[in-house]
């Protein structure tokens, strides 16, 4: 991932072979490639890495305090106390509007508005120019969640009193406790912040959603054999009165086929009432559960934790390249290797660079033998 000054451009075609009518497109698998993810990260690590500090003020009271690791500490702190507070509010709470609600509710929903007030303010106020705040998009997440507890905890509140006020009606009332009610939903987004605190939760998320292709083409052959098994029993069954609750038509069928033969809600009432009527009709239901919970949700199962490992490989080979590319960087500016000033590791800087006692750990903690 060092990009040397030396190397000639790679000119070698992405697609081997063939000539210019072979296909401009590569198909897509069912089953994600990890090799071609590493190869993804391996290259756009040499590109420029987005670091929102980048965009801060190189000095100041402001930029001093959106780059400390206190500030960061404590603000992930509040984060998850904020957390934790959401359900203990929606337990106890019971009043439709903040003025209503207890002493201590309303103390600590002013704490949480006020700090992270507070700390958008400092953030902004941090960036050299403030429309750059557009380019993080957890500065944007975070300014969409500000706007909304500023105005579910102060906006509303000065409507209500001034609505009081006024002695208006009960439509006004009933119009603002139903504006309270959706901005108290908005406090569930505040959960995403905690993203910012545990990469491990990151790392879950890209592999649901890394994920969502081969569990699409996996459910939808298990729709298509409950829906091939729901005509076997219509048919089969269509004589019984007993079992025309279950399947007396396709989707019952096919409902009972998903809780009871897929899900195992409840296989052994289905296989005696089947039984009752044939033990035919119950050794077709055992082959049902056999093929779709047995195979197919156990292939599901196998799908999500292919996927997740290797979404959790790529990214611990994301971390330990950017930890390298820092350390490498660090060294080179504080021993003034980089004579040329580009911002480019050449051969010659390279050779010099591993003899540094601190560059040579770094890559020995990653397993470079040195």
């Amino acid at each position: 991932t060092i990009p040397f000054e030396d190397d000639a451009e790679d000119t070698t075609p992405a697609s081997g072979g063939g000539g210019g009518d072979s296909p401009s497109f590569v198909q897509k698998g069912v089953f994600m490639d990890i090799g071609q993810m590493k190869d993804n990260i391996r290259a756009s690590m040499i590109r420029p890495q987005h670091d929102v500090t980048a965009y801060y003020k190189p000095a100041g009271l402001w930029s001093d305090i959106a780059k400390s690791g206190l500030f960061e500490k404590v603000t992930m702190g509040v984060i998850a106390f904020n957390a934790l507070w959401i359900s203990i509010d929606t337990e106890l709470n019971k009043a439709e509007m903040l003025l209503q609600a207890k002493e201590i509710f309303q103390i600590a929903e002013h704490f949480f508005c006020i700090y992270f007030s507070f700390e958008w303010t400092v953030r902004f106020m941090a960036f050299k120019r403030k429309r750059d705040g557009l380019k993080d998009a957890w500065f944007v997440f975070d300014s969409s969640l500000v706007f909304m507890m500023f105005s579910e905890t102060w906006v509303m509140s000065i409507i209500v009193l001034a609505v009081s006020s006024s002695g208006s009606g009960g439509l006004g009332n009933v119009s603002i406790l139903r504006m309270a009610r959706l901005l108290r939903l908005s406090r569930m987004a505040r959960m995403a912040r905690l993203f910012r605190a545990m990469p491990e939760l990151l790392i879950l998320i890209k592999g649901i959603v890394a994920a969502i292709r081969s569990v699409f083409f996996t459910l939808t052959l298990l729709a298509v054999l409950i829906y091939v098994f729901a005509i076997a029993f219509v048919q089969l069954t269509a004589e019984s009165t007993s079992l025309k609750a279950y399947f007396g038509s396709i989707f019952p069928a096919m409902h009972t086929l998903l809780i009871d033969g897929t899900l195992l809600d409840s296989p052994g009432f289905m296989v005696r009432a089947l039984g009752e009527e044939s033990y035919f009709y119950a050794g077709i239901f055992y082959v049902f559960i056999l093929l779709s919970s047995f195979t197919l949700m156990n292939m599901l199962i196998g799908v999500l934790c292919e996927v997740v490992s290797a979404v959790a490989a790529v990214e611990k080979e994301k971390m330990t390249v950017a930890y390298v590319q820092a350390q490498l960087e660090m060294v080179m500016q504080k021993s003034g290797l980089d004579e040329d000033g580009n911002g480019e590791i050449s051969k010659e800087e390279f050779a010099k660079l591993i003899e540094n006692p601190m560059a040579s750990q770094a890559l020995e903690e990653v397993g470079v033998d040195v």
